[in-house]
């Protein structure tokens, strides 16, 4: 990867860092302000997860972050937060010429797993930022859960038990910097898995915490143990539930997104429901501001997987004259 693109290669002055990001407030150097500034809970509103929203100032911070490590080059079969790549993209990764043989795992509450000290080791290795730059912007993209705001912490430490997850500094849930983060931090566990994917003829795609593969051939077993074992090795677990194996001529769900049996993708039945149903709400209520973003953004996510789905409802979604 060409670390030397990215506007924090290398860097070595606190003064440029806070010009570079609009650093006004010394307090934000601090692990211990920027945790105050997260609030932790336990969203219940499908299966648990943990959330850590930033504060709308931290958060602001956190996406010119994202921006300079945007650009660093990735290999183009990764998408975790890359500009331009959608969640649509790389479902598309895997249709052939033919249906295709393909095989899933699902890091489990993969964020709350990587430790602090593993974004300080990519941001002073890696990167090559000088040990207090490094520890800047470690602070400004991970959380001690200790120092901070927590609604219900006993909550989020079963929770995070549940996980069998030890480490309570870790990368932020919910900040902009995550998803790329993810990967280029872990990038020698994704590159030992593409190593081996490479082996065998093998197509992976990385989606934050989603790995998948697909093959003309059938995956064998020998290759699926390999790549557990990776995972293994750097500390991560994979949920057995979310571990997928798909015959060439089943339907095959990869992010969200449907790959039918004649290897074409399809907007997911619960996303269309989705829509189907705002789209009723926002006709009884016209000037329901938030029922027509809602909206927007799931007739958006639709027309990533197929460009021509739900033109009437897209229509009359954004049709800005009528509904300002």
């Amino acid at each position: 990867m060409k670390y030397k693109d990215c506007p924090l290669y290398s860097l070595k002055s606190k003064k440029l860092l806070r010009y570079l990001l609009g650093i006004k407030d010394g307090r934000f150097l601090e692990q211990t302000y920027v945790a105050s500034l997260i609030e932790p809970y336990i969203d219940t509103s499908s299966k648990p997860r943990l959330i850590e929203p930033p504060s709308t100032e931290l958060k602001l911070l956190q996406k010119r972050i994202k921006n300079m490590l945007g650009k660093i080059e990735v290999p183009e079969n990764v998408f975790s937060g890359i500009k331009g790549r959608s969640y649509a993209d790389n479902a598309r990764f895997h249709i052939g010429n033919n249906p295709r043989f393909l095989f899933k795992i699902d890091l489990t509450a993969f964020f709350p797993s990587i430790s602090r000290e593993s974004v300080r080791s990519f941001f002073l290795s890696d990167l090559k930022c000088s040990p207090d730059v490094a520890t800047i912007l470690t602070n400004l993209t991970t959380i001690d859960l200790s120092k901070a705001r927590m609604r219900n912490p006993q909550e989020i430490y079963d929770f995070l038990s549940a996980k069998n997850v030890k480490c309570t500094n870790h990368l932020i849930s919910g900040a902009p910097t995550s998803q790329i983060l993810s990967y280029l931090v872990n990038h020698k566990m994704f590159d030992e898995m593409q190593n081996q994917a490479d082996k065998s003829s093998i197509i992976m795609t990385v989606y934050v915490d989603d790995v998948t593969f697909s093959c003309d051939q059938r995956i064998s077993r020998e290759f699926k143990r390999r790549i557990l074992k990776i995972v293994e090795e750097y500390g991560f677990q994979t949920a057995n539930s979310k571990v997928r194996t798909y015959t060439k001529n089943y339907p095959k769900l990869v992010t969200g997104v449907i790959i039918d049996p004649n290897g074409h993708l399809t907007v997911k039945n619960s996303l269309r429901k989705s829509i189907i149903d705002e789209h009723d709400k926002l006709r009884n209520d016209p000037d329901n501001f938030q029922s027509r973003q809602r909206l927007r953004g799931l007739v958006t996510a639709a027309r990533q997987v197929d460009r021509n789905a739900f033109p009437a409802v897209h229509r009359y979604a954004f049709d800005r004259e009528k509904h300002q």
